[in-house]
Parts: C-alpha cells; sequence; structure tokens
C-alpha cells in the first residue's frame, strides 16, 4: 500500500504528465485503494470536481490528460489511432466512463494539494450537470379486482392469491405464479385477469401459471389470466416483450397485439416488438416455430426470422434483436430517429430536434447501466451532439 505522501507524488506527476511506465499500473491501482478513498474523501465533493473540471484546465491540456488515460488504460475512444486490446463494445464504453471518472478525480485531488495565495478567494462551484439515472427492475401489478401491486417495492417472498394461484416475489427480484394451497384458493376464482406493466425506465420478468417465462422492455405490459383454463393459452400484450413459451400441444399459445396482430406457438422462444411509436409489429423467433397474423394474411417463422407485421423480414441478426434483454443498447444499422426512441424509454426522455432530424445510421454497443450524461457523451463521439434541459428534454443539436 503506498504511503500517503505517495499518492500525493504521483498525483502531481501525473497532472504535469511525467509518469514513467512503470508508476502507470501503480496510479491505477491507487485510485481504487481503500485507504487512498479515506484520505482524501471528506475533502472531495464529486458533483463539485465534475462542474469544476471543464474550466478548471485549457482544454489543450484536458484533451491531453484525457489521452493519457485512454492510452495507458488501452482504452479504444472515437476514431483515435492508439493501438487497443480488443474488447466488447459494451466493456468499451464502460471503460471510457471509468477513464473520465478518475481524470475528474486526479485533477480535483491535485487541486486540492495546491497552497492557495493570499488573498485569493476561491470561486463558488458551477452548477453541477443535470443528469438521469439508467432505468431498473420496476412494474406494476394489476389485480382482477383493480388493485395495483408496486413489484419493485413488494418484498421478497411476499405473495398474493388470484384465482387459485398464488404470486410469489422471489429473490431474484421477479414473480411468478404457483398453485395456491386449498385453504387460500378463493370459491370461483379461476379466470381472473391480471396486468404487469413497466413504466418508461423499467424491466421486469414473470412466470406465468403454466411455466411460460416472460421478459418485459420499459413501457411495456401483459395481460394474461392468473390460471390457464380449457384448450388455449391466451394473453395480450403493448410494447416490448420476449417469450420462452412452455410446451404444451394440447393448448396453443396465443399472443394478442392489438385487434389486427396475433402470434400462435406451441413451445418456442421469440420476441414481439410493438411499440406504438413504430413502424410494424415486429416478431423475431430464436427457437421453435411460430405462425404470425394480421388481418387475413399469415406465415410461418423459422429460427433467425423476422416479420413486420405479416410481411418476412428475412433472416436478422437476433442477438441485436435481443441486446435489451442483455441490458445492452446495440445502435449497428438503426437511424438516429430509432435509436433515440429507444433512449426515450429507456431513460423517460422527450425528444426535440433544433433542426432537421439528420439522416444517418450508427454503429456500435452501450451498456443500459450508464447515466445519461455518459450516453450523451458518448453519441458526442458519435458526432451526435445533444443537449439535457429541464423536464428531461434532449435537445438533439444540428
Amino acid at each position: 500500500m503506498p504511503a500517503s505522501n505517495s499518492y500525493d507524488e504521483l498525483i502531481e506527476r501525473f497532472i504535469s504528465e511525467r509518469l514513467t511506465a512503470e508508476e502507470i499500473p501503480l496510479f491505477f491501482s491507487f485510485l481504487e485503494d481503500e485507504a487512498f478513498r479515506a484520505r482524501y474523501a471528506d475533502r472531495i465533493d464529486m458533483d463539485f470536481l465534475e462542474a469544476e473540471w471543464t474550466g478548471w484546465l485549457g482544454k489543450q491540456q484536458r484533451e491531453r490528460l484525457y489521452g493519457n488515460i485512454v492510452r495507458a488504460g488501452n482504452i479504444p475512444v472515437g476514431n483515435t489511432d492508439t493501438p487497443a486490446i480488443k474488447r466488447s463494445p459494451a466493456k468499451v464504453w464502460w471503460l471510457a466512463g471509468a477513464a473520465a471518472a478518475m481524470l475528474v478525480l486526479a485533477i480535483g485531488v491535485y487541486q486540492l494539494l495546491q497552497p492557495k495565495p493570499p488573498g485569493i478567494v476561491a470561486e463558488a462551484p458551477a452548477t453541477p450537470l443535470r443528469d438521469v439515472p439508467p432505468g431498473g427492475n420496476k412494474a406494476v401489478l394489476i389485480l382482477g379486482d383493480k388493485s395495483v401491486v408496486s413489484l419493485d417495492s413488494l418484498g421478497n417472498g411476499a405473495s398474493v392469491v388470484q384465482g387459485g394461484m398464488k404470486v410469489i416475489k422471489g429473490a431474484d427480484g421477479n414473480i411468478r405464479y404457483v398453485p395456491a394451497g386449498a385453504e387460500e384458493s378463493g370459491a370461483g376464482e379461476t379466470e381472473l385477469e391480471n396486468v404487469v406493466k413497466t413504466p418508461r425506465g423499467g424491466q421486469y420478468q414473470l412466470t406465468l401459471a403454466d411455466g411460460t417465462a416472460v421478459w418485459l422492455n420499459a413501457a411495456s405490459s401483459i395481460t394474461f389470466p392468473a390460471r390457464f383454463t380449457g384448450g388455449q393459452r391466451n394473453v395480450s400484450i403493448t410494447g416490448e416483450a420476449y417469450f420462452e413459451v412452455a410446451p404444451d400441444k394440447d393448448r396453443p399459445f396465443t399472443i394478442s397485439i392489438g385487434r389486427q396482430n396475433k402470434v400462435e406457438v406451441l413451445g418456442t422462444h421469440f420476441n414481439i416488438n410493438a411499440y406504438n411509436d413504430e413502424q410494424a409489429v415486429t416478431t423475431t423467433l430464436l427457437e421453435g416455430k411460430v405462425k404470425v397474423t394480421e388481418g387475413s394474411t399469415s406465415l410461418i417463422l423459422r429460427p433467425g426470422q423476422q416479420s413486420s407485421g405479416a410481411q418476412m423480414n428475412g433472416t436478422v441478426d437476433v442477438n441485436q434483436v435481443m441486446s435489451w434483454k442483455n441490458k445492452v443498447f446495440s445502435f449497428d444499422g438503426k437511424t438516429l430517429k430509432q435509436v433515440l426512441r429507444e433512449l426515450a424509454r429507456w431513460y423517460d426522455l422527450t425528444i426535440v430536434y433544433e433542426k432537421d432530424i439528420p439522416d444517418i445510421k450508427l454503429r456500435g454497443e452501450m451498456g443500459m447501466n450508464l447515466s445519461l450524461q455518459q450516453v450523451i457523451k458518448g453519441l458526442a463521439d458519435l458526432e451526435v451532439n445533444c443537449r439535457l434541459e429541464p423536464g428531461n428534454r434532449l435537445v438533439v443539436l444540428p
């Protein structure tokens, strides 16, 4: 563990760009050292430092210092020509954010270590940048009697009874429907309709009474019976959902989307995107076979295929389609409007275009665990400049 004077010396050598190749790994390691945090925790206001970062040093020196971190950590950013270790795009974004945080911390500590000339009054800190945290595991359950249960605030292990089924929230934070005991089942409660609904900025997973697993994306819902009876398993959705349907050849599983669209399956894995602000309902098959119907037109999908309504799109990259379930934004081949619609749903934003919408397609990935300001910085690297205004208004600049 470095001595306290070693901390101070390394920070000063980093700021003055005099770190040797041997000292760079030590510099990175001590920024995560608990002793370092304990030494400086009561002297650093991170919001203050972040606000001060852009004004404390000249632009040219800031860019050099940031470049030092990028090169030292082998972090590929933008179009840099610096050789880099090949990493997944999601990891790249995390590392770039970590590099920025290290730079802010190092500059702030260095500033605190410098002697203040007599008679100089420190400037008041600038207003911290507004930010929006990423979405999370959030949803409500609307029971058969129309009462509403907030699932993200419901304690793990808690349960309610619906239609002879017990709804249990597990240790993983998700709910599942299991048969209730005879003493818990209410008389005549066999066809109670339940709804699970996610807000903008929320996702949720649940397991239906037949064992079918469902993942809901932001601003989505699924309506279903607490207990499936008869020879059909019928549900309906809005927004986007991924299904892993429990096989049951005697009871087909049917998903209704509005009045015109329907997907029929026996046992399979597939994704449906039915947001109202998208051009069409898209169904993507990962495993098994599904029949997609729009009005009077139907088609059969095979694994890897996608349809828009009842029109075949052909074979697609299912990993990109399913990136949301893996907590990643995948931008490859998407228009700027498509990307910003996804960001709007996850960060609960209103998108405003200051002028005409740029006709461009993007590439790359970002982790969905990033704050909005980190995403804005990433978009700037892709030459898409935005400004966050009060009321969660994201203004796209020309």
